[in-house]
C-alpha cells in the first residue's frame, strides 16, 4: 500500500481578490500561513511521510516549508505539479475575465474540464503533464508521500486516481485549508480529507457539501 497526501498552499493575497494565479504568484496571507502550520501539525501525527514533492511555485514552497517545519522530511521540487497556466487570463480577476472574455467564459462555465483559457491549459494538458510523476511513484516500492501543490492541479490528480468523469471532477472542491489523503492498495484507491485540522472525513468535498 502506498500514501499520498495532497496539499493545496495556503490562501494567498491573490485568492482573497478572486485573481486567477497560474503560473504567476503571490503571497501566503497570514490565515493562509496558520492554514499550513495547522497541516503540519495533523500530519505529524500520521504515519512519518518519506518526502514531499513540492510545486516551485513561491506559494507552494512557502506552505511546504511551513508544513514541514514540522514534520521534517525531505523537500524535492517538481515543475510538473505547477498549476494550470491560465494564459492571457493570468493575474486577471473573476469579473475582468468575463467582461474581457465573455465568449470564453461561456465556454468555460459549459464544460470546464475540456476548456483551455486563451493560450492556456485544460484538465487533460495538465493530466499529460503530471501523469509521468504519478506513474513513477506508482512504481515505488510502499512510500508515504505528499505532494504540495495547487487547486487545479489537485483536481486533476484526484481524477487520474479515483477515475472520475469530467462532469464528477468539475464537483471536487480544495479549498485552502484542506488536504486530501488516497490509499493506493492493488484492490483500488481510497479517499479521505482532512479540514482545518479535523478528520479523516469520507470521500472528496464536493461543491454540493
Amino acid at each position: 500500500m502506498k500514501t499520498l497526501y495532497i496539499l493545496r498552499h495556503g490562501e494567498t493575497v491573490w485568492n482573497t481578490q478572486a485573481r486567477m494565479q497560474g503560473r504567476l504568484d503571490s503571497p501566503l496571507t497570514e490565515r493562509g500561513r496558520e492554514q499550513a502550520k495547522v497541516h503540519g501539525h495533523v500530519l505529524r501525527g500520521v504515519d512519518p511521510i518519506d518526502a514531499f514533492v513540492v510545486s516551485p511555485s513561491g506559494r507552494t514552497r512557502e506552505t511546504a516549508n511551513i508544513v514541514n517545519s514540522l514534520v521534517n522530511a525531505p523537500l524535492n521540487f517538481d515543475e510538473r505539479l505547477m498549476e494550470r497556466d491560465c494564459g492571457a487570463w493570468s493575474g486577471l480577476t473573476v469579473d475582468e475575465i468575463r467582461q474581457q472574455f465573455p465568449d470564453d467564459w461561456n465556454a468555460r462555465n459549459v464544460d470546464g474540464f475540456h476548456h483551455r483559457p486563451p493560450g492556456g491549459e485544460n484538465l487533460p494538458d495538465m493530466l499529460v503533464r503530471i501523469k509521468p510523476l504519478l506513474e513513477s511513484l506508482e512504481k515505488t516500492r510502499d512510500k508515504t508521500i505528499a505532494f504540495v501543490t495547487h487547486g487545479v492541479m489537485s483536481r486533476v490528480i484526484l481524477t487520474h486516481y479515483l477515475g472520475l468523469t469530467p462532469d464528477s471532477a468539475q464537483q471536487i472542491r480544495h479549498p485552502n485549508d484542506l488536504f486530501y489523503c488516497l490509499k493506493l492498495k492493488a484492490e483500488g484507491v481510497s479517499a479521505v480529507h482532512f479540514r482545518a485540522g479535523q478528520g479523516p472525513l469520507s470521500g472528496p468535498l464536493l461543491r454540493i457539501q
